[in-house]
């Protein structure tokens, strides 16, 4: 009886949401109950703190970027914004959009050289950003008035009243509120999938369409705004800012309040800085051995729970759902079509490939490489290993550079363009092996090919303004209509890293075939699949063909090849041995001595 009340209680969504709006009215009812103004001005600045982790978080937890100059990007929108009231008498919203404007164009100055390097490089060019701002808050008098610091920050003023204390908390808790939100609205958008693939899959993200310099800049511009609005509410918070309040160590101290609640977890940076900020305040009576303690709870935390305490806690919610009998896969959304009449046909283009050459060193992978494959038809390149099946294959899709030849797709050249560029002509592909973002779900690594498709800006993916919502529920039914297509429409909702590799390949299919490709590159799409997975694949492929599609497959599988494939070009030693129809390449004595073996035939399918 009592496990069925529990198995009620945990496995009903509104009460996930009433839990919420609870604390969050216990949260603004705190003032009334604090009793001191220390306590409240402690509650406050932790707000402060958390408004400053969230942006991190952004940043750093799903986007994989490590940033430890947020505390001078801290540091400057609360001069920005002190300087504007004290020196120019402004009022505090107009000095704390300056402060975010001047934390965003500071921050994006930072990472213009910083996002060419690898996330550590990145972390340590941030840290001497850090340092040389310090120093600049110091040593510019004329400016931030030096040691001195800038004394008298009045209070924010609402309709003409200065905010008290209390005031004070309830707005940085409503914009921290406001914060999680956003950064709710944003991940569910193209731009948090973009994010979370560049941290976890950047070549998936790049062949999807997405640009790895621009979402990294959008999520260090957005992150630096963030901290630069926190600046602001700093400022007035302490009244007093000197360049002492913001060194080093204080940059360091956010990153490790991500951490700590958990990277990449939504309300991660609200536990961290509760647990970072308060408890030390709580063992104020312990001074002597609060770093002890510190340093020994975080070892442990480490050890025990290396995603956090918000990821600790999602674990251990999991375990008590599934010990009671509940499922922790959720139902797949009941939209799109059942069968692959929803799916509208697709105008294929003609891929030219003409004397094509790459060297490594002194290795000729590609040797004067030519091929023509017409729109709509399916053409297979086959050949040894070793032979430059996947180096073409790269060459056409932008991740290797083109040493010499022309390479065409629907007769515009795609020579020395970047991979996110030539898959906005229409080229989508797959990989060797399944690049899926494995702790996603299956839905939302489709919905990362329907990048390109979509055209809602970051502003209105946050607002949820209602083209957005519109947009976003055309790309997530187009998602659930691939996925019956290629057949996984029941595990949409489960971790993609938890399917078997065949059902990775299909979903790494359906990923491509969102973004509507003129031309699919299909990299050895049958590797390790069973006969009955073979089969399916076949009929998937000639499926995309008679959708219009055109499609190339590198493969060494040759019945399936002679199956679905209307040419065929044969390389060996990076040079092309034959082409043409799969009955006259497959019978070529050269082909069958090469590759196939001096008594071997391929008879193929009429």
């Amino acid at each position: 009886m009592m496990r069925d009340a529990v198995r009620r209680l945990i496995d009903t969504p509104a009460n996930g949401w009433r839990l919420l709006l609870a604390l969050a009215a216990v949260l603004y009812v705190a003032p009334l109950l604090v009793g001191t103004e220390y306590r409240l001005f402690v509650a406050t600045q932790m707000g402060v703190y958390v408004m400053v982790a969230i942006g991190l978080n952004l940043l750093n937890g799903y986007g994989g970027q490590v940033s430890l100059g947020h505390g001078a990007l801290v540091g400057i929108g609360a001069y920005a914004a002190a300087l504007a009231m004290v020196d120019a008498q402004w009022s505090f919203w107009p000095a704390a959009a300056l402060a975010m404007a001047a934390a965003a164009v500071v921050g994006a100055m930072m990472a213009l050289p910083a996002l060419r390097l690898s996330t550590w490089y990145f972390a340590l060019v941030t840290l001497g950003f850090a340092q040389v701002m310090e120093g600049l808050m110091t040593e510019w008098r004329e400016l931030t008035h030096g040691f001195a610091g800038v004394v008298g920050i009045p209070k924010p003023a609402l309709l003409g009243y200065a905010l008290p204390s209390t005031g004070l908390y309830w707005l940085v808790l409503t914009l921290d509120l406001l914060a999680v939100a956003a950064v709710a609205s944003l991940l569910r958008s193209r731009f948090g999938r973009a994010l979370i693939a560049v941290r976890d899959n950047p070549v998936a993200a790049t062949a999807s369409g997405v640009s790895m310099v621009w979402i990294k800049m959008f999520a260090f511009v957005v992150s630096a705004a963030v901290a630069g609005l926190a600046g602001a509410l700093f400022a007035v918070q302490k009244t007093v800012i000197t360049p002492e309040d913001f060194t080093a160590e204080f940059s360091i101290f956010f990153l490790l309040v991500v951490v700590l609640g958990g990277a990449g977890r939504l309300w991660g940076p609200v536990v961290g800085a509760l647990v970072f900020f308060l408890v030390p305040e709580l063992l104020a009576a312990l001074q002597s051995w609060r770093l002890l303690i510190y340093g020994a709870a975080l070892l442990v935390l480490m050890l025990y729970a290396p995603h956090g305490l918000v990821g600790a806690v999602e674990a251990g919610w999991k375990r008590l759902r599934a010990g009671l009998g509940l499922s922790n896969v959720a139902a797949p959304p009941a939209v799109g079509a059942n069968d692959d009449g929803g799916i509208r046909p697709i105008d294929g283009v003609a891929l030219s490939v003409r004397g094509v050459e790459k060297r490594f060193g002194g290795v000729a992978a590609l040797a004067g490489v030519s091929l023509e494959v017409a729109p709509g038809t399916s053409h297979a390149i086959v050949g040894p290993n070793g032979s430059g099946k996947t180096t073409l294959l790269n060459m056409i899709s932008g991740f290797y550079p083109v040493d010499a030849g022309a390479i065409a797709v629907g007769g515009r050249s795609v020579i020395g363009l970047a991979p996110h560029r030539i898959a906005h002509r229409g080229v989508g592909r797959t990989f060797q092996t399944p690049r899926m973002m494995p702790d996603l779900t299956v839905l939302d690594n489709i919905l990362l090919g329907a990048f390109m498709a979509e055209t809602q800006g970051a502003l209105a993916a946050t607002l949820r303004l209602p083209a957005a919502r519109r947009e976003q529920a055309q790309s997530l039914a187009e998602a659930m209509r691939y996925l019956d297509f290629v057949g996984l429409r029941e595990r949409a909702m489960e971790p993609a890293g938890e399917l078997p590799h065949g059902q990775q390949r299909l979903a790494e299919i359906a990923r491509a075939l969102v973004g509507r490709p003129r031309l699919l590159l299909l990299d050895e799409p049958a590797a390790g699949l069973s006969l009955d997975e073979l089969d399916r694949l076949g009929e998937l492929i000639s499926a995309i063909r008679r959708l219009g599609t055109t499609v190339v497959i590198v493969e060494h599988h040759l019945e399936l090849v002679a199956n679905i494939c209307s040419s065929v070009t044969v390389l060996e030693r990076g040079a092309v041995l034959a082409s043409g129809t799969p009955a006259e390449v497959f019978s070529n004595e050269a082909v069958i001595s090469a590759y196939m073996g001096a008594h071997v035939r391929i008879e193929a399918a009429s």
